[in-house]
């Protein structure tokens, strides 16, 4: 038996919805049931064996390398990969091995932060504010309705936020990974607080103090080009954190955590909001080789246990899953609706490969054990503290 005749005896087995193979020899077949979803075109057989060897690498690294070609839904290919078989994105031994090593190789040390942050938010402004919501808000947002406009549902999850840390005038609200300061920039402006933001990106922070400026608020926002781990000896009313937690690391979980502890006041309060899986694996290693270097999606357990080991009393957990599904949808349409514009930044392989990133991203999210938490904490027990969350929702 050839390899062509193996392969297309395993995708004969396979039911679910329908989908073209086109082979590296020009026939096409068709497998499952009803009209195809995608077709997928497979330019050579060793192409094929890759995939098949280690398809949490090889498969979007064809893809981005132009080795396959798709007709179709990115998506729709995804959740094939999700549904037809489990053991499809599932680590064998010797990944789970090599991905392991190629996050120490990464870790975000201090010096390996700032040169993985670099790797991502560093791309340029220009390329980010195409096809994010106009504050440019990198996190997901939260929808009222499943219809609602990005920029308000990102405008709604700042003031979401900012209730959940119940800001007053006058109040100091510390912001890590503040990324281009569009909640800081929210909380001084309609709330009166002093904000001080770290990031280590310094097109972030550039573009940070510019919109400032512009709003006449720099005397109340301070921007700094700070890792985490260097915040000593200050403490603030308030702290948030979001979209950052899921890039310090497992090793570095426990440090950045103590961080959250030792720049609150007593009684302080303070909001994370991270991604995470449900069960604890290892990032696909695609994305952490090429996307997001040092990441690490902790689950909801290992977070709110270094946490409570921090010191920190846990005062509510919300679950956000759907609601980044909705906003990777945004992204999505966003990307591809401004193409032209991407195109004259990049070339063809820049888009496939940030094409291939926020659908696997939406994928786990829609079809896989990506979740989203916000969580909200105090140091030390909190005294009259709401007994429900009406106050969130309070005009």
């Amino acid at each position: 038996m050839n390899f062509k005749t193996a392969v297309d005896r395993a995708l004969r087995q396979i039911g679910g919805a329908g989908f073209t193979i086109e082979y590296w020899d020009g026939e096409r077949v068709t497998y499952g049931s009803g009209k195809p979803r995608f077709m997928l075109l497979v330019k050579t057989a060793s192409v094929a064996r890759g995939i098949l060897r280690n398809p949490l690498v090889r498969l979007p690294e064809a893809y981005v390398d132009g080795d396959i070609e798709l007709q179709g839904n990115l998506l729709d290919l995804l959740e094939f990969c999700y549904q037809s078989d489990e053991a499809f994105l599932n680590f064998s031994a010797w990944q789970r091995g090599a991905a392991r090593l190629w996050s120490w190789r990464r870790r975000n040390s201090a010096a390996g932060a700032r040169r993985n942050v670099s790797h991502h938010y560093d791309l340029g402004n220009e390329f980010f504010a195409i096809w994010l919501d106009r504050q440019m808000v990198y996190s997901g947002a939260y929808f009222k309705n499943a219809d609602d406009d990005l920029d308000i549902a990102q405008e709604q999850k700042l003031r979401h936020l900012c209730a959940k840390l119940r800001l007053a005038p006058g109040q100091s609200l510390l912001d890590i990974g503040c990324g281009w300061g569009a909640l800081a920039l929210h909380a001084a402006r309609y709330h009166g607080v002093e904000v001080t933001g770290i990031t280590l990106s310094e097109a972030q922070q550039t573009l940070c103090n510019q919109k400032a400026y512009e709003l006449a608020l720099d005397n109340a926002l301070r921007i700094r080009l700070q890792d985490y781990r260097e915040l000593t000896g200050e403490r603030f009313d308030r702290v948030v954190s979001v979209g950052m937690a899921e890039h310090v690391g497992r090793a570095f979980l426990p440090a950045y955590t103590a961080v959250l502890a030792r720049c609150l006041r007593p009684g302080g309060l303070g909001v994370v909001q991270t991604m995470g899986k449900t069960t604890r694996s290892e990032v696909t290693p695609w994305i952490t080789r090429y996307i997001f270097p040092g990441m690490y999606l902790p689950t909801l357990a290992e977070i709110l246990g270094q946490m409570a080991a921090a010191g920190l009393y846990i005062t509510d957990v919300e679950s956000l899953r759907q609601h980044y599904v909705l906003t990777l949808e945004n992204w999505i349409e966003r990307f591809e609706s401004n193409l032209d514009q991407i195109a004259n930044l990049s070339d063809g392989r820049f888009v496939r490969m940030w094409r291939a990133y926020l659908n696997i991203a939406c994928a786990g999210f829609k079809f896989g054990d990506l979740s989203l938490w916000q969580i909200s904490f105090s140091l030390g027990r909190e005294a009259n503290a709401p007994l429900t969350r009406d106050y969130l929702y309070q005009t």
